[in-house]
């Protein structure tokens, strides 16, 4: 690699470490305090070395990449190997974009055989990327997933030259394309089936065989196995033909019945051998959640490895989801206090997890407990959870949000003591009789807005990028998708449900004209006074540059469209905007001590 490649990975490598608040000693906080911001002033100057490193050599390459020589392409592949190595995922949106500029290099040269090796590449980079939309609503994430089809439909689709081509690598190439089509097909089980079924059939395939003797046709098929036996979670749907049903039980049995009677079995593989069987009728319910329990109970939580993480992350929010779909065992106390000791096992899990070792299942693992948390009597409300965890995975972010919190405290105050019916469409706030309880909820209502509005951005790990250097176009159109992705978790869970729409439109335009969430519309919302305020204060947040009145003057010129007029109007009053002023030059060290206090 050439130097500028080696300090950009450097850099991403220390910008993971000094990004996690809880790795640092807590014994003072002002030895603690100091070291924070220490972190977070060298953060910021490693992004700026970052994107001058990009600017001065990367893009100037890429762009005169038809010029290249044999031994800078071969630092570029180097370089991006190094970005993405199917762990850490130190950097998969320059990884996408360097195979991106070579796939197009070599369709320009037609040379075919690197153009299935780009494709296959640009596909795995475009994977990992998507992996931080795991579980969002079909309509919002399925165009990422399209695209990331059609690179490897493209790919695959050379197998028809398979007997022309010489070269084993790009026959390799086109097989693992073929098989990881499935791996873009989330929702899609079906059609999953089939393609792990046609690549099984390939591997298997003795023509195929003897003009790739070379190829690792059984480590195909074993992985492609892999793939089918995740479908197991269809079985009980009763919407697969005898043929699907049969190659998805044959998979489970290929796959997990190896690890059954061993010793030491894998967990990842055990777990689903008895979710298959439970799916499939041969252990019952109680049987397998007994199953369950002991897996959980066997694995420290200091586990930090993938097998930790799937035992005591993924293991307890799959028993929450469980006891959700089966209402005879719901409210039994002995799952419930189960759940609640699994719950306290994976919190201890996520808040100590070493910054040295974040990687991408991790990143994984978090988007499934802040997808699928079962929120009942007897645990920890997602509300609980998630104030734990937004400071240890977001940092800066989780900071911007306290200040935000701050401001629309202040704010919504100022309105109410001019005009105590101006939020009383909520409908808790309309309840209460007492204008002193009722501005005492409203403020501290207020204030959880702020801190819940970028949750989404959370859930979508988007921190990391903001660290590192800024959005690429590709990261920009996922960003766009955190206000209702941070919707449809919050509105998920009642302890949060008040929050939803706070977090979907406060990045729509007051007229309806433009904004990120189409189907958020201002006028059926209970809550679009509060997203009104909330709008202002995120635009306060993003653009404040220490010179208020200039940013004022900016959102009283988009009054009536973007920002509500009825807000706008307390912009006009000195004394608010002295206010505003002293929140937004509040030292970070103030927001600092809260998370410190709540360690």
């Amino acid at each position: 690699m050439q130097e500028y490649q080696k300090q950009y990975i450097e850099n991403l490598k220390e910008i993971e470490q000094l990004s996690d608040f809880y790795s640092v000693e807590r014994s003072d906080y002002s030895a603690w305090v100091k070291t924070q911001m220490d972190h977070q002033l060298r953060i910021r100057e490693l992004k700026a070395q970052n994107l001058r490193l990009l600017s001065d050599h990367l893009f100037v390459t890429l762009d005169a990449l038809h010029d290249a020589t044999e031994e800078e392409i071969r630092e570029l592949e180097e370089f991006s190997d190094a970005l993405m190595d199917w762990m850490t995922n130190l950097d998969s949106g320059i990884y996408i974009m360097i195979h991106d500029s070579l796939l197009s290099l070599y369709r320009y040269k037609k040379d075919r055989n690197n153009i299935i090796k780009e494709l296959y590449k640009l596909g795995m980079g475009m994977y990992y990327q998507n992996r931080s939309i795991e579980g969002i609503r079909r309509e919002l994430c399925s165009p990422f997933y399209f695209r990331n089809e059609m690179v490897f439909t493209e790919a695959s689709g050379y197998l028809k030259y398979f007997a022309q081509i010489e070269n084993s690598d790009t026959k390799g190439y086109i097989i693992r394309s073929l098989a990881n089509i499935g791996i873009t097909l989330p929702r899609n089980l079906k059609k999953k089936i089939a393609v792990a079924n046609r690549v099984i059939a390939i591997t298997k395939d003795d023509h195929y065989r003897s003009l790739a003797p070379e190829l690792p046709w059984d480590v195909f098929q074993r992985r492609t196995y892999q793939q089918l036996s995740a479908c197991r979670e269809v079985l009980d749907r009763g919407n697969l033909t005898t043929e699907e049903l049969s190659s998805v039980l044959e998979a489970c049995h290929i796959v997990f019945e190896p690890e059954k009677d061993n010793q030491n079995p894998n967990i990842r593989w055990l777990w689903p051998y008895y979710e298959m069987e439970y799916t499939c009728g041969f252990a019952d319910i109680y049987t397998t959640l007994d199953r369950m329990e002991k897996i959980i109970d066997s694995v420290p939580y200091n586990t930090y490895d993938m097998s930790g993480l799937y035992a005591n992350v993924q293991l307890a929010i799959y028993y929450g989801t469980m006891l959700k779909r089966n209402p005879n065992i719901r409210n039994r106390e002995k799952h419930v206090q189960f759940l609640n000791h699994a719950y306290e096992k994976m919190m201890q899990t996520m808040l100590t997890f070493p910054a040295c070792t974040l990687n991408d299942f991790l990143a994984y693992n978090t988007a499934l407990v802040l997808t699928d948390y079962y929120e009942c009597e007897g645990v920890p409300t997602f509300q609980d959870i998630t104030l734990k965890l937004m400071p240890h995975l977001s940092g800066q972010l989780y900071l911007n949000s306290l200040k935000a919190a701050e401001l629309m405290r202040y704010f919504a105050e100022v309105i109410y003591d001019h005009d105590p019916t101006f939020f009383d469409d909520i409908p808790f706030l309309k309840t209460i009789g007492d204008l002193k309880e009722k501005r005492h909820a409203l403020s501290d209502y207020a204030y959880e807005c702020g801190l819940y509005h970028d949750f989404g951005l959370i859930k979508l790990n988007m921190q990391r990028i903001v660290n590192m250097r800024g959005y690429l176009d590709s990261e920009y159109e996922i960003y766009q998708l955190h206000t209702s992705v941070g919707h449809d978790e919050l509105y998920e869970h009642a302890s949060t449900r008040r929050f939803a729409d706070i977090c979907h439109g406060h990045h729509n335009f007051y007229d309806g004209s433009e904004g990120f969430s189409k189907d958020y519309i201002r006028n059926q919302s209970d809550y679009r006074q509060m997203t009104d305020l909330m709008a202002v204060v995120s635009y306060l947040i993003d653009h404040y540059d220490n010179n208020l009145s200039e940013l004022i003057k900016e959102i009283l010129i988009m009054e009536h469209r973007q920002f509500s007029p009825l807000i706008c109007a307390y912009l006009l009053d000195e004394d608010v905007i002295r206010g505003l002023q002293k929140v937004l030059d509040t030292p970070e060290e103030n927001y600092y001590l809260q998370i410190y206090e709540s360690l």
